[in-house]
Parts: structure tokens; sequence; C-alpha cells
């Protein structure tokens, strides 16, 4: 229980760290280029072939000799024919203030241009909402009050752009008010509700008209889902329409705006009416220019008429999925090694980066990628800081401690299953193992001290290895003799087996040993082994500690081993051992006489392995 409340504590306090970068907005700027990553690898989406656009183009540039300012009888014309031709609603995307009446003789333009309006009926005009710092509040740039008039003065929306800090355009305000409570809508949305027929109206989190319900924030914002790169929703030649209308050309029109949206704006190079959105920023597009603003309006329109419409996750989703994540890789890292933790770490934020992007390609969800993607790497950081210093201190300390008496596969399965090991002591079944080498007090009278110490260090190495590699514990050196038990600190069902397996490799190692070093008179060992209850665990003083076991079981195998000079044995099991032997041994199991040992009431049944 311990174990998982601090993976969900270190989770939390992950999900908590990076709930509150994803609050303070303090990544908003890398958060951005996520979010217009997944355009560019979404790519192309389908256009509403009921919106399109007539750019003012080189061609008419170059064919125009009039200055642009007076291009009125060109657009009043081109509004006319389009208007004739069946058009549901018309979007002018440029605004006039200045009056033509008297600078250009023999023409009135502004009457040609409120003409056309007037007839036309639906054509919405643009105005610009700007800060007035006398007033401090927005005002109205309005178009010349004959055209406002003309056209109806219902018949306007605004024109500005909602411009990120890092000038892209991404999102849409579709409702703002001047300073004197005037209610105005974005030209967009205006044109729909024209081709709708409809009224505009402001519900709960939704902006409705006609029988769409458009999802905004507290600021009346809408995210733009651009349809793709600038060029993307067809856009006709201001010059070649002209020309149609010039030439009355009636099936032209119909065939090309009968129940269309229809929006005219600068479609040309020399516009300063440019603006970058996601998909200008991929070196997929590099040489695409950015987008027109009348593209812009073309595809805040067509996110409506399609209803595709982005859906971020409120605050609260955003939160949950940061401090899930933050716990997911918590109980990760807490299960698995480092390396592989960290694979799983990177393979959980893969999952999610591609979870993120699928749900935006397929459902226009956006999840926020930054913070929780961020929890991810902190918390597998955060969970291995921690095992470092708290939990890994006590595999450290376990290690540092076994690693001289059990064999690495031995230490790897306590770490394993440190919940299984009790190093204050437990009470345990084992097999204990004790040997000794037979005439050695005389044999280190009558050889070199160095000698004695490089026999001792190989023998004792060759006997080692042996036990180790039986999965026993090697307790401690006495003088020539060796301790060493099987059945703790890990419990094993087969540690008698284990312990005379030892026994009968220990005897024909110390045989190859003889002939290795021409041991003369070669070595001989005699080897006790006892099964019973026994304590095992760290014993010692402040000063010095160290794991071995106690208790008469341990007497007993050290009595034993030194029976093995009485009957001239090598090996020799007690009762208790030979009865937990179930796997066949190539050697035979002789009985001998029952032994009184000293301290014991009863006599023991012993066996020697010949």
């Amino acid at each position: 229980m311990k174990h998982y409340t601090g993976i969900i504590i270190i989770g939390m306090l992950c999900g908590a760290i990076m709930a509150a970068v994803q609050y303070s907005n303090v990544l908003k700027s890398t958060e951005r280029r996520c979010y217009d990553f997944r355009f560019l690898v979404r790519g192309h989406i389908p256009v509403n072939d009921k919106i399109i656009i007539i750019g003012t183009d080189e061609k008419a540039l170059d064919e125009i000799k009039d200055p642009f300012v007076f291009w009125n009888p060109y657009f009043a014309k081109i509004i006319t024919a389009v208007a004739g031709g069946g058009a549901k609603a018309i979007g002018i995307d440029f605004l006039q203030t200045i009056s033509l009446k008297d600078k250009v003789a023999g023409e009135d333009h502004d009457g040609i241009m409120a003409d056309a309006l007037m007839e036309a009926e639906n054509v919405i005009m643009i105005n610009l909402l700007r800060w007035d710092k006398d007033v401090n509040g927005l005002k109205a740039l309005n178009p010349l009050p004959r055209y406002l008039y003309a056209a109806d003065p219902d018949n306007i929306g605004f024109s500005n752009l909602t411009i990120d800090r890092d000038g892209c355009v991404r999102r849409q305000i579709l409702l703002m008010s001047d300073i004197e409570n005037n209610l105005y809508a974005y030209i967009g949305l205006k044109v729909i509700a024209k081709a709708l027929n409809s009224h505009i109206e402001k519900k709960g989190n939704h902006i409705l008209v006609g029988d769409y319900s458009i999802p905004v924030n507290e600021y009346n914002e809408m995210r733009i889902n651009f349809a793709g790169p600038s060029g993307t929703i067809p856009m006709l030649s201001f010059y070649e329409v002209w020309e149609m209308a010039s030439q009355e050309n009636e099936d032209f029109f119909k065939e090309h705006f009968q129940d269309k949206i229809v929006l005219i704006g600068p479609g040309n190079i020399y516009s300063q009416d440019f603006k970058p959105t996601p998909y200008y920023r991929s070196k997929q597009y590099s040489g695409t220019p950015q987008t027109l603003g009348v593209e812009i309006i073309a595809n805040t329109i067509n996110t409506i008429l399609q209803r595709n419409f982005i859906v971020p996750q409120e605050e609260w989703q955003t939160m949950a999925i940061i401090v899930f994540l933050g716990i997911l890789t918590s109980f990760i890292a807490f299960q698995l090694p480092p390396a592989i933790g960290g694979f799983a770490a990177f393979a959980v934020l893969s999952i999610f980066v591609f979870i993120s992007i699928m749900l935006f390609i397929h459902h226009t969800i956006v999840l926020p990628l930054i913070c929780p993607a961020g929890s991810i790497p902190l918390a597998y950081t955060a969970v291995f800081a921690y095992r470092y210093t708290v939990e890994d201190k006590e595999k450290r300390m376990v290690k540092k401690i076994f690693k001289r008496y059990v064999s690495k596969e031995v230490v790897d399965e306590i770490l394993k299953f440190p919940d299984a090991l009790n190093l204050g002591g437990n009470r345990v079944h084992a097999t204990i193992l004790f040997a000794d080498i037979r005439g050695f007090t005389s044999l280190s009278e009558n050889t070199d001290p160095q000698r004695i110490v490089s026999l001792l260090n190989s023998y004792f190495s060759v006997m080692a290895d042996i036990i180790l590699k039986n999965k026993g514990t090697l307790d401690k050196y006495m003088g020539d003799g060796i301790l060493a038990f099987f059945g703790a600190p890990v419990k094993r069902e087969d540690h008698a087996e284990l312990a005379v397996r030892s026994a009968i490799e220990m005897i024909a190692g110390l045989d190859t040993l003889n002939k290795d070093l021409n041991i003369s008179p070669p070595l001989k060992i005699g080897i006790g082994i006892h099964s019973g209850y026994a304590i095992a665990g760290n014993i010692g003083s402040e000063l010095k500690m160290e794991y071995t076991i106690v208790g008469d079981a341990v007497n007993t195998a050290s009595r034993i081993e030194g029976v093995t000079k009485e009957l001239n044995a090598n090996i020799l099991i007690t009762e208790s051992t030979f009865s937990q032997l179930k796997n066949d041994f190539n050697f035979d199991f002789i009985p001998e006489k029952e032994v009184f040992l000293r301290g014991k009431m009863k006599p023991i049944k012993l066996y020697r392995i010949e």
C-alpha cells in the first residue's frame, strides 16, 4: 500500500506542476506551434462548394489602367452581375471611407457603386473597429454613409482579424461591441446570416445563425478550421469576371454563382492583406504566400457551413489528462528498470501524441500537447530520483550485504521480491553445510606461509563458486572451514537437494584442484549437512554486522562435519536432509550407524554419500 501511495503522490505532484505551467500559459507559444503541426499532418480537407472568391488579380492590375481607388464602376458591374446570377450573399472585403464624387470629372463613381449595392440587396459591407484612446474604447470606422444606406445599415460586418501574439491567425472573434454598445458581427458571420435570411443570436457558449450552432469561448472566438494553405478555396479572376459582366454573359453567372456565397476582395501578390496561418509555417509549403484576408473570411465561413468546428478541451479536462499521464508514468517508472522504464515512458509519450493527432484529424478535438507530454518525462525523472534516494538506497544496501554471500542471480531475485526479505531476522527452514580441510594444522606447520595462503585462496575460490552456482548463501570462512546454507534469504523448496549437489561437486572440484596445483599430499575435506529450522538475519553490533544463520540446526551440521573424521567419510547427511531428497543422484546413500551428538538426547541417523 505504501508503494502505491508513493506512485500516486509523485504522479499527482508532477501533474500538478505541469497543470500550473499549463494554467500560467508560459509555454503557450510552443503549444501554438504544436497546434499548427496538426494542420500540417492532416493536410487539406474538403471545401464547401457554396463558397467562391473573386480576387483582384495581377491581370486586373495590368489591364485596368485606372488607379485602384477609381475601380468603383468595375466593382459595381461585377456586383450587379453576380447578384443577377443568383448569389445568396456577397461580401465585399474593401473599405472605402473617402467620397469620389468631386474627384472624378464627368462620372459619379459613388453613385454607380451605391446603385449597384441598392439593386443587389444582399451585399455585406465591412467596417473596422479601432481602439480610440480618446474615448478609451472601440469605435467603428464605417464605409461612406451613401454606401452604407444603399446596402442597408444592417448589412455591415467588421473585418478585424484575431491575431495571436506570434502574428498568426488561428481563431476569429465573431461578435464585438463598440464604445457605444453597438453590437457588430464578423463579416463572415453576417454573410452566412444573409445567405440563410436569418438573424444572429448568442446563447450560452454558442452563437446561433439559422440551424448552425457555433461553439465559441468567453470572448466570442471561434477556432478556424483552415481547409489548407493559401489557394485552397477556389478564386476567380476579377478581370475575367468583369469581362463576362461587360459581355452580359448571364449563363456564366448562373453557372458559377447560383445559390453561392461570393466574397470579393484583394487576391494579388501586391496586396498588403496577407497574414500567416498554421499552414504558412510549414517547410512543406515553402514558397506558398501567406493567406489573404478574404481567404481567412472564406475559411471561417467554410468551418461554419461544414460544421467542422475545432473543439478545445475544457480546462478541467486538460488538468485531468495531465495528472493522469503523470500517475501512469509514475506507475510505469516504479515497476520497471531505468532503461526499460525510459523506453516505456517514451512509448506512452508517443502514443499520447499519436492519439492527439488522430483526434484532431478525425474528430477535430484539440488536446494540449506540451504540458501533458511534459508530465511524462517529469514524472519519470521524479520517480527515478525518488527511487535512487529512497527505494534504491535500500536495494543498494541489500546488494552490499548479499553480494559477498550469494550469486548475482540470487541478489536479483531478492531485489525482485524485497517484501519477502526481513533483514532483521527470519525463522527459516534451511539446509546447512559445513566443510573442513582434513589435517590442515599439520599441513600449515610444514608448509611455507605464502604457499598456505595461496592454497587456501584457490580452495575457497573453487568452493565458493560451486556454492553460489547452486544458489547457496556463503556465510563465512572459519580458518580452513566453510559455513554455507541453502533456503535463505530466498526461500527454496529444494534447499536440501541443492546442498547435497554442492557437496558432491565440492569433492569433485577439490580433486581437480589437487591435480591442477600438484598438491602433495592432496587436500581432503569432510562435509556435514543437516536440514532444520534456524534464524537467518543481520547479526552483530553497530560497528560490524553480517548476514548469517544461527540455531540448533547450525550446531548440528557443525557436529556432523566433525563426525566425518571418525567415520572417515567425505560427506555425511542427516535423516532430515535425506528425507527431503526427491531427485535421483548418481551416487549411493549408505546408511551409517546412529550417533549421539553432544547436547542431544536422541541419536541421529546419518547417511554417507559415496
